[in-house]
């Protein structure tokens, strides 16, 4: 730089913060051009270029396209409306990203309360986990278009703490069913059926009493689209586990009876 404040292309780039692509592409539209060229026929920039630069990435702040900011700077001026409804439309913007930026910390908190006190974490039933709170919209839609309000509010109406409650047992349960079926444990033993009790009394936990009324609707529905932790292995263990458990149950019933 001399001293009469000349840049190079270079030295304007580390001060502003803006690459040599851009700079390019704002000369070719005439929104920052140089002050002056070198006998070798680079770019040179004045203090006021770089004034000008400044001003070009605090108007981009508003949401202004370079012909909005172009035209601003060639007239020196601008309506107070056009700058006021600038600032409100990005105020919106940020206020959105904050709402975003909560939500996301609160869905933090869930997962690390969930499984603070585990050793070993099941990567697939984490990731089903996280699937269901990144996509809590989704699983709504799905059922109000899939069972009544009352339904759907039994599974949306629970305070943060049940529901932080009701997730950490569904990581229990669900990794335990992966971890029998992966150690080959067969579906008729004791381990396996109180493994499926537990789900079981779990699934009625999460309908609030109200279980019976969601396996009605369920194989009529279609787009089933929660997410799934099992691979087809562990899904067929899971099956054969769950109808010896109710041909047992149903068995059990009818020795009381007689």
């Amino acid at each position: 730089m001399s001293g009469k404040g000349i840049f190079t292309i270079g030295e304007l780039v580390q001060k502003s913060g803006v690459s040599i692509r851009t700079l390019r592409y704002y000369d070719s539209i005439d929104l920052l051009k140089p002050s002056d060229y070198t006998e070798g026929g680079h770019r040179l920039y004045s203090n006021e270029d770089l004034t000008i630069l400044q001003n070009i990435k605090s108007l981009q702040f508003l949401g202004l396209s370079l012909k909005e900011i172009k035209n601003m700077l060639q007239k020196n001026t601008v309506k107070g409306e056009v700058i006021i409804k600038s600032l409100i439309d990005q105020k919106q913007l940020f206020e959105a990203k904050k709402l975003e930026i909560i939500n996301i910390l609160s869905d933090l908190n869930h997962l690390i309360q969930i499984v603070e006190s585990d050793e070993l974490v099941n990567i697939e039933v984490f990731c089903a986990m996280l699937q269901k709170l990144i996509f809590e919209e989704d699983t709504e839609k799905w059922l109000k278009e899939h069972f009544s309000k009352d339904i759907t509010d039994i599974v949306f109406n629970v305070t943060k703490s049940e529901e932080i409650n009701l997730d950490k047992k569904w990581t229990n349960v669900l990794s335990k069913i992966k971890q029998l079926s992966n150690s080959e444990a067969i579906p008729s033993s004791n381990e396996s059926q109180k493994t499926i009790e537990i789900l079981l009394q779990l699934m009625d936990e999460t309908a609030q009493g109200k279980l019976d009324m969601f396996l009605e609707k369920f194989p009529y529905s279609k787009s089933f689209s929660f997410p799934n932790p099992f691979t087809e292995k562990e899904q067929i263990f899971l099956k054969e586990s769950i109808k010896i458990y109710q041909n047992n149950c149903s068995n059990t019933q009818e020795t009381m009876k007689n």
